[in-house]
């Protein structure tokens, strides 16, 4: 994982002060890369389709090469401004939420 510096995971629960910031140890960059490497995506799907309400994560992605990367994981999988459809979000989705409720 040494090319990547960091990932920062920041969320919000939808509900008033429910904002957090949370940054990963290297030990969860490395399972959560070995996570995303599991996520197989389909097509492209269109912003308003994909678009929900509520609590929602963000994972962005900081790279040694100084750029970044922001995905957020959910029924549809968003990477950079791009959602796409999550063809086995439903064997994935509980190894998302362990990640998801780190704070």
């Amino acid at each position: 994982m040494s090319e990547i510096k960091k990932i920062e995971h920041i969320g919000t629960t939808g509900g008033i002060d429910g904002d957090y910031s949370y940054s990963f140890s290297d030990n969860q960059i490395v399972e959560f890369i070995d996570l995303l490497n599991q996520v197989e995506l389909g097509g492209k799907v269109d912003e308003n389709k994909a678009s929900s309400n509520g609590a929602v994560s963000y994972y962005t992605i900081y790279f040694v090469i100084d750029e970044t990367l922001t995905i957020i994981p959910g029924e549809y999988f968003k990477i950079g401004d791009t959602f796409y459809e999550f063809d086995n979000y439903d064997e994935l989705w509980d190894k998302f939420i362990v990640f998801n409720s780190t704070k």
